[in-house]
């Protein structure tokens, strides 16, 4: 009877136990390069809220006023729940508000644009910068987890009131010239016309 030599069996065995481990070894390469992507996909399911604040003129003068305008975009891709917009001034005593700085809203579709105004007037001459506002939200209505985004911030500049020397003032000054004049004359007339009614008789 024909046998295989010890050897030969010997290097079988080593073959065969190099290909299973290649092909184990694809195997976890394959796995390892699909999960990444499986990753990446869900996190890209998410939320995400940009919001700018903005306003017409950043030089103004004292004691004028001025529109504040936020926009919040919704630049994710799913529903941004419990929405809340928050507004402080840090210069109370410079910046007095007519309108809302704090409100929520319910949710934010994707692509979808919320915007908003408030008008503050400024009462002290300076250079003042408006703080970042913040937008509180969350990824489901019954999620704990809570995420913040900011706007930008503003700088504004407060001159100083001066007097208006405008046409309108002009005019005003010379009317009251002109009247000034005619009760002289007037005055002048009553004086003189009983000197002059005397002389004829």
């Amino acid at each position: 009877m024909w046998t295989v030599p010890r050897r030969s069996q010997l290097g079988r065995k080593l073959v065969i136990s190099f290909i299973f481990t290649i092909l184990c070894f694809n195997f976890m390469l394959t796995q390892l390069q699909a999960s990444p992507s499986r990753s990446t996909n869900t996190s890209e399911v998410y939320p995400s809220l940009f919001v700018t604040k903005s306003v017409e003129n950043t030089e103004i003068t004292q004691n004028d006023s001025f529109v504040v305008t936020i926009t919040i975009v919704n630049v994710g891709n799913s529903t941004a729940y419990n929405v809340t917009f928050i507004d402080t001034l840090n210069s109370a005593y410079v910046f007095t508000v007519a309108g809302l700085t704090k409100l929520s809203y319910s949710w934010i579709e994707p692509n979808q644009t919320r915007k908003f105004s408030y008008i503050i007037t400024a009462h002290k001459a300076g250079d003042y910068q408006l703080h970042a506002a913040k937008v509180y939200y969350r990824v489901s209505e019954i999620s704990d987890t809570e995420f913040l985004a900011y706007s930008n911030a503003l700088h504004i500049t407060v001159n100083d009131q001066r007097e208006d020397f405008s046409l309108a003032n002009l005019n005003s000054a010379i009317t009251f010239l002109l009247v000034l004049v005619i009760l002289n004359l007037i005055l002048a007339l009553r004086i003189i016309a009983p000197k002059f009614n005397r002389k004829k008789n």
